[in-house]
C-alpha cells in the first residue's frame, strides 16, 4: 500500500557527534522510502552555536519548501535562548526542539521555563528528546507540560527510551494526564508498546517521527505498519496528524 507519510523528526546539518547529514542526503533518503517531507532540526553543531545553525536551517527549509520543514534549537541554559526562540519565527521555522542529553539540562529545571514561556508567547510547539535517564524521563516532561498547559510539548521515543519496559508505566501515566503531550513512535520497538500508547494517548495524538540518521527509515516505518490497528489510524499517525498538530 502506498502511503503519504510525512516524518515529524529528522536531524540535518553539521553534527558535533560526526553523524552529520547534507540536506541532499536528506532528500535522497526521504526519496528512497517515499517520505513526502520531513520536519528536521539541527544536529548539535560543532561550533555549539544553535542560532546559527537555525538560520541554516531556515535556508534549507526555503530551499526545499514543498519537502521540508524546520525546528530550531536552543540551549535554555544560554542566558540568550529565550532571544533565539524570537528569531525562530523570522527564519521561517515553525517550533523548537530541546535535547536535554546533548545540552546537559534537566527538562523539568525551573530555568528552562522561560524558554519554554518564549515559545508560548510565540505559538510555537515543544519537541523534547524524551527517554533519557535523569533529565528527560516522562514524570519530568509531564511536571514540565503540566506548568505550562497551553503549549504542545512532543516526546521522542514514545516518551521512553527503557527497551525493559519498566518506564512504558510512566509514559502511560504521562498519557492520561497531560493531553498536551503528544509522541513520536522513533525506537518503539514493540508492536505491543505501540498499541498501548495508542489507546492511552488517543489515535490523533501519536505521529512518525523517525529520528534519522540515529533511527532507520526502514524500521520505523515498519513497527507502525506491524501494529495490529485500524488501518485509518495508520494513515492518521503517518501523515494527518502532524499535519493538524501543527496547523
Amino acid at each position: 500500500m502506498i502511503r503519504r507519510m510525512i516524518d515529524a523528526c529528522a536531524f540535518i546539518g553539521e553534527s558535533l557527534y560526526g553523524n552529520s547529514v547534507t540536506v541532499e542526503e536528506q532528500i535522497a533518503k526521504m526519496d528512497a522510502k517515499g517520505i513526502e517531507k520531513a520536519i528536521v532540526r539541527p544536529h548539535k553543531p560543532c561550533d555549539y552555536n544553535y542560532d546559527k545553525a537555525n538560520q541554516l536551517l531556515g535556508e534549507m527549509v526555503a530551499k526545499y519548501a514543498g519537502r521540508l520543514a524546520g525546528f530550531g534549537r536552543v540551549n535554555p541554559l544560554e542566558k540568550t535562548a529565550s532571544d533565539q526562540v524570537a528569531k525562530l519565527r523570522g527564519y521561517g521555522l515553525c517550533g523548537l526542539h530541546l535535547h536535554p542529553w546533548e545540552d546537559n539540562f534537566m527538562i523539568n529545571d525551573p530555568k528552562v521555563d522561560p524558554t519554554i514561556e518564549a515559545c508560548r508567547q510565540a505559538g510555537l510547539p515543544v519537541y523534547v528528546s524524551t527517554g533519557y535517564m535523569c533529565v528527560s524521563e516522562a514524570f519530568q516532561l509531564l511536571e514540565l507540560a503540566m506548568r505550562f498547559p497551553d503549549v504542545t510539548f512532543f516526546a521522542t521515543h514514545g516518551g521512553q527510551l527503557d527497551i525493559s519496559g519498566l518506564s512504558f508505566d510512566d509514559v502511560v501515566f504521562m498519557a492520561k494526564r497531560a493531553p498536551n503531550v503528544k509522541y513520536d513512535l522513533s525506537g518503539v520497538y514493540r508492536r505491543d508498546f505501540i498499541e498501548l500508547l495508542i489507546q492511552s494517548a488517543g489515535e490523533d495524538n501519536v505521529v512518525f517521527g523517525s529520528c534519522e540518521p540515529y533511527m532507520d527509515y526502514g524500521l520505523e516505518i515498519a513497527r507502525i505498519e506491524a501494529a495490529e490497528i485500524p488501518d485509518e489510524w495508520k494513515e492518521k499517525l503517518f501523515a494527518a496528524n502532524i499535519e493538524t498538530l501543527l496547523g
